[in-house]
């Protein structure tokens, strides 16, 4: 059985996208893991960092990817997720898949259509159940025929408390919670922990959250106070101690060279694989059993 883990937060920018590629990147590299991404962000992010735009755009003409499959289950026929899988990631060290490799499940900019579909045929069959759970029961179905052939499965999640957000998320057994240390955005957080533990939502007994914090700027004398809070437990936030540095090197990293193309983790990431090293670390330590 894989471990689950929902990369979420319903601010837009605070790097769910990247944190979710450096996540399949380290696992893969330093665990020798079987990385399962699934793209749930209309704005397909990690799909672009994973696979390149141009692969994008030939998918979406194939009609593979989450989007085909809400088409498919909104006209009553099976998601088949299995058949939507592609091989992913860039990195020359997973090219022979033999040492952890990373299967992809992308996303477009036609999921936003395909939802509004989703939503409007749902409503119309079943208007008294949660939309939200009608698909995670769709997807968890679909996701038990073919994990026991991966050892993590990673849900990038879209901004907002969206019906697919929440799906994505009660499919998870962990919630990585990327935040900046901006006021706004850590408000936003503890709000977003509030609403998703809430009696509603029945998520508090099923998944561990976890805030991480991205772009951290050590120069900043407001973010390192806020961050040396947050590590000593003052505002109740269970978070990953160490921080996401805003640097170059990973903006760049998320920049795929091109479908076909293939280059060393060294020469994706530079001087800031040690920091994709680190956050793998971290992430595993915190999810481990009795951890």
């Amino acid at each position: 059985m894989s471990v689950r883990i929902a990369i979420a937060n319903p601010k837009g920018g605070v790097g769910k996208s990247l944190t979710t590629m450096m996540l399949a990147d380290g696992l893969a590299l330093s665990y020798g893991a079987r990385v399962l991404v699934l793209d749930a962000d209309p704005q397909a992010g990690v799909t672009k960092a994973l696979l390149g735009i141009g692969a994008e755009q030939q998918l979406t003409q194939r009609q593979i990817g989450l989007a085909a499959m809400l088409r498919a289950f909104a006209s009553g026929r099976s998601m088949r997720l299995a058949a939507h899988r592609v091989a992913a990631g860039d990195l020359i060290e997973l090219h022979d898949r033999q040492a952890g490799f990373i299967d992809l499940l992308p996303s477009n900019h036609e999921l936003l259509r395909e939802m509004a579909e989703f939503e409007h045929v749902a409503r119309r069959k079943k208007r008294k159940d949660r939309l939200d759970v009608l698909l995670s029961d769709a997807l968890r179905s679909e996701l038990s025929k073919i994990e026991a052939n991966y050892d993590v499965v990673l849900i990038d999640c879209p901004a907002g408390p969206g019906v697919l957000g929440l799906a994505a998320m009660r499919l998870a057994e962990h919630i990585v919670a990327p935040t900046s240390l901006e006021t706004n955005a850590y408000s936003t957080l503890t709000d977003f922990l509030k609403f998703i533990l809430a009696d509603d939502l029945d998520l508090a007994s099923q998944v561990k959250v976890h805030p991480l914090i991205t772009q951290y700027q050590a120069t900043n004398t407001v973010q390192r106070e806020m961050l040396h809070h947050i590590k000593q437990g003052l505002h109740h936030l269970n978070a990953i101690s160490r921080p996401v540095p805003y640097t170059s090197a990973l903006q760049n990293a998320a920049t795929h060279p091109g479908l076909g193309v293939f280059r060393s983790a060294r020469d994706k990431y530079g001087s800031a694989l040690p920091e994709v090293m680190a956050l793998t670390k971290a992430v595993v330590e915190r999810i481990s059993p009795g951890a």
